[in-house]
């Protein structure tokens, strides 16, 4: 897979406060994350939904092979759901039990595959054919 870049102003994730320090409501936000990553279908339909809009985001991430692109997954879909920032998303992973990780990777693999194979058909055949 090529990689795909855009600028950091661009992407929707730091745009919506994914990378924010300071917050209101601690308890609030990591409670919302671990319902989240803990419930499969909604956890499934919100990161489908989130790659569709997150679009700049879902490249920069989901195209580069060496980043941990499951929890990415996992961050991106709590922010864009309930606003959580990734430094709370990964407090709430901490508080899950194994099995639920192991699902909610299981998940983020799904989304992931899903991610990859759009990809792939948009960027099929580009540099192959003449314009006339």
């Amino acid at each position: 897979m090529k990689r795909i870049y855009h600028k950091y102003e661009e992407w929707e994730d730091y745009q919506n406060g994914m990378y924010r320090t300071e917050w209101k409501s601690e308890d609030l936000l990591i409670n919302n994350a671990v319902k989240l990553l803990s419930n499969e279908p909604e956890f499934y339909n919100i990161s489908l939904e989130m790659i569709g809009i997150w679009v700049k985001s879902a490249d920069v991430n989901l195209s580069n092979t060496g980043h941990n692109r499951q929890s990415w997954i996992g961050q991106a879909a709590c922010c864009y759901k309930y606003g959580v920032p990734e430094l709370l998303t990964r407090e709430a992973w901490a508080r899950l039990d194994k099995e639920t990780q192991t699902k909610a990777n299981l998940i983020a693999d799904k989304i992931i595959r899903i991610y990859e194979e759009k990809n792939r058909r948009l960027h099929q055949n580009v540099g192959t054919k003449m314009l006339f």
